[in-house]
């Protein structure tokens, strides 16, 4: 039934529980498990005078942070007997990032974890969850 099953993981406790999900459906359905890590870049800002400069981290920075949030994704399925087939780190948004995965890979379930509650268009899933719910072309499932 799902072949190919990506998880969307960000290091939270929501994304763990998919990656669990994924893994168990994995074993009922002889499934790949794919991995997908966004490293979505938090910026500082120091006041100078009367200005703000803002300070970014590097790219080996951000590439090292998506590495070990999949290394631990990894250990994580290892845990559950599952071998992962591979480990992407996406460079944009990641409901963008998971999207272009599905069709990357011609997924046939994405995994993801249901994000905080922030905005009125966001009550009942995350902003990523939702967008990739609506423009995924194979079955989507998020877990909480």
């Amino acid at each position: 039934m799902f072949k190919r099953i990506i998880v969307a993981v960000d290091g939270s406790d929501a994304a763990k529980h998919a990656l669990t999900v994924a893994c168990d459906l994995a074993g009922k359905y002889g499934s790949e498990i794919h991995l997908l890590h966004s490293p979505q870049v938090e910026t500082s800002g120091i006041a100078v005078g009367s200005g703000v400069v803002e300070i970014k981290p590097d790219h080996e920075e951000i590439v090292a942070a998506g590495q070990k949030v999949l290394e631990e994704a990894n250990t994580m399925a290892a845990s559950e007997g599952r071998e992962v087939a591979s480990s992407i780190i996406g460079e944009n948004h990641p409901a963008a990032d998971i999207l272009d995965a599905i069709k990357d890979i011609n997924a046939d379930l994405v995994v993801m974890g249901r994000r905080g509650l922030g905005r009125l268009t966001s009550l009942i899933l995350g902003s990523v969850s939702q967008k990739v719910s609506h423009e995924a072309s194979c079955t989507c499932m998020t877990v909480s």
